[in-house]
């Protein structure tokens, strides 16, 4: 019965928390508007927050980008009918008894929707979801959907209870706790199903008292509300939340608040340590984090925006991540031919300096006395982490990666640089931080540069073939060496052979590259480069193959024998034989990249595809 409670909740609320796969359902008509936007109505006391300004164009702009593209490609036709049978099981059971096929339900939403946790002072549920939604000339039919849905679950053993409010009715669904607690103690209630509506707009949610005052805030919150919290206003102007299609916020002072007061087993006095050690951290400098999406949008098949509000002067673990926005170009070594390309600028020396700061909140001179332990088996002096580790370091640190053909499972290339201001002297620290920790790697020269091979332990995993995980993900050896001003390290030694080898064709002349290069801007504290065909042939090779499949079933086993438990029966979603050759998919697949900025506020990171069209 506990089976068919928690199946039939899931179809009353599949269509407001299945708004993604709605996209493949197309647009409709009508463009009714809630009374006023979900950040209005919802209070300040909200942590969580994410809303879809308006589902109809929402679903229009999924239809018109690439992903809308491809699968209405007519060479996925096989696909997707495969898919749609695989469904209708699924679909011939919500008709039967909520009155709707799963297209349907998908297709109810209309206007703005917004998904929220609420805090609230209440132990036993201490966080609250609810859902605004307008479901515009559909509310009839949600209606509906809502009240068959409710039947459902009252036959099934739930108490449903009704309370007449201000604009219309509360519908209170309470299913049964399981019939034993832990340890034989009784079972904590589960949270209710609460629900109502006033003229096209629904609110859904898991507390009586939270929906109420959802229902009682209808047309806006004079004050007190969430679009009235400095942070959520601060994310919603940087990011340009009024210009996209979908915004989410998390604000982090009230999770770490939260956590705190749920972990705080101890009373006020541990509860009040544990908020000295958040402040001395610094952790409490981060604010927030939110961002947007958008797809088809100008020149973008899709933009994304995240923004960390993190105002200045940050403290303690924030200012160890002091990234300037400074001219970042690939670096001459970076080859042309490279799938994705990653760099940042990192001020290490401040970095040091905040570290140093850091430790000496707990205890002073920490490093000094780190530093003192670290002579080495023949004495002489300390290695000092300040002049021999962070002082030769520069302040960039770069991540590239390619693919061997054919490309299969294992054959991704990784490689990190980091910039050196003195090459020399952190050759001198490299030699004796492998001294110090009894490191025998193998020394080879390779065109007049000195590079160590170091073997890679493999460690047991219990219930596993000695070492098979992780040999599987960490393949060794670890390749280090010191050439062109970067420390380099990767754990593919032909990638490294490659980028000493001189006549190496940079990246910066690449016409991709160059295209992706016109969207960033000048100065940034971070920027990437993703062309995406390599990385989507390896996916769809993996699929292809069934090897996607078995990875995700043996991971499935592992977790549920290490509970204890059967492992469960996973559907064939993608049947392997019904895929598209892959040159349908590659001609929808478009250059990408980001680029990353801090200022006063925070640290802001904006991610593309770029649109073609026609493909």
């Amino acid at each position: 019965m506990q089976t068919a409670k928690r199946a039939i909740l899931r179809l009353s609320l599949a269509g407001w928390m299945g708004l993604t796969l709605s996209g493949l359902s197309g647009p409709m008509a009508g463009d009714a508007r809630a009374a006023a936007p979900p950040e209005q109505v919802l209070p300040d006391s909200t942590v969580f927050f994410a809303k879809v300004s308006d589902v109809s164009k929402f679903r229009e702009a999924f239809k018109q980008s690439q992903y809308g593209q491809l699968w209405n490609d007519p060479a996925m036709g096989a696909l997707r009918d495969d898919i749609k049978d695989k469904l209708k099981n699924a679909s011939n059971t919500l008709k039967e008894k909520i009155g709707v096929t799963l297209k349907e339900l998908l297709d109810i939403p209309q206007g703005a929707v917004g998904i929220a946790a609420v805090a609230q002072d209440t132990p036993e549920l201490p966080i609250a979801l609810a859902i605004i939604a307008d479901a515009g000339s559909n509310a009839a039919r949600m209606t509906e959907v809502l009240e068959r849905s409710t039947k459902q679950l009252e036959g099934a053993g739930a108490r449903v209870s009704t309370e007449d409010i201000p604009g219309g009715k509360l519908h209170v669904i309470q299913t049964p706790p399981p019939k034993n607690g832990e340890e034989g103690k009784p079972a904590r209630p589960q949270p209710p199903l609460v629900w109502t509506s006033a003229g096209t707009t629904f609110l859904i949610g898991s507390s009586t008292n939270v929906i109420k005052d959802l229902a009682s805030h209808g047309e806006g919150r004079s004050t007190g509300s969430l679009a009235s919290v400095e942070s959520f206003a601060k994310t919603q102007a940087k990011t340009g939340a009024a210009d996209s299609q979908a915004f989410w916020f998390l604000d982090i002072a009230k999770v770490l608040k939260l956590v705190n007061k749920a972990n705080a087993g101890g009373g006020e006095a541990q509860a009040q340590q544990v908020e000295f050690l958040i402040n001395e951290l610094g952790i409490n400098g981060l604010k927030s984090v939110g961002g947007t999406l958008a797809l088809n949008s100008g020149n973008y098949n899709s933009i994304t925006k995240t923004f960390f509000l993190a105002p200045q002067p940050v403290q303690g673990l924030l200012k160890v991540f002091t990234m300037p926005a400074v001219s970042l170009h690939p670096e001459s070594w970076v080859p042309a031919g490279v799938a994705s390309y990653q760099t940042f600028s990192w001020d290490l020396d401040a970095a040091y300096t905040a570290i140093n700061d850091l430790a000496n909140k707990f205890q002073q001179g920490m490093l000094n006395v780190l530093e003192q332990q670290l002579a080495g088996p023949e004495g002489g002096a300390p290695l000092s982490f300040q002049k021999d580790l962070f002082g030769p370091l520069g302040d960039r640190i770069t991540m590239i990666s390619d693919f061997k053909k054919p490309i299969k499972e294992d054959s991704q290339r990784v490689l990190v640089g980091v910039a050196l201001e003195d090459s020399k002297a952190f050759s001198g620290t490299l030699s004796r931080l492998i001294e110090l920790a009894g490191a025998t790697p193998k020394k080879r020269d390779f065109q007049g540069t000195t590079i160590y091979d170091f073997d890679m332990p493999v460690p047991t995993i219990p219930g596993q073939p000695e070492g098979a995980q992780v040999q599987a993900n960490l393949r060794g050896p670890i390749s280090v060496a010191i050439a062109k001003e970067t420390l380099f390290l990767t754990t593919d030694a032909s990638l490294l052979e490659q980028i000493l080898r001189p006549g190496v064709v940079p990246l910066a002349e690449s016409p991709q590259y160059q295209t992706i290069a016109k969207e960033i801007p000048a100065k940034a504290s971070g920027i990437t480069f993703v062309r995406p065909d390599e990385q989507a042939r390896l996916s769809y090779d993996m699929i292809k193959s069934g090897q996607f499949e078995k990875a995700l079933r043996a991971g499935m086993a592992a977790s549920a024998s290490r509970a204890g438990q059967a492992p469960p029966e996973i559907p064939q979603i993608i049947d392997p034989a019904k895929l598209p050759d892959f040159n349908v998919f590659a001609k929808y697949l478009t250059l990408g990249g980001s680029y990353s900025v801090s200022d006063d506020d925070g640290f802001m990171s904006t991610g593309f595809t770029l649109r073609r069209t026609n493909p």
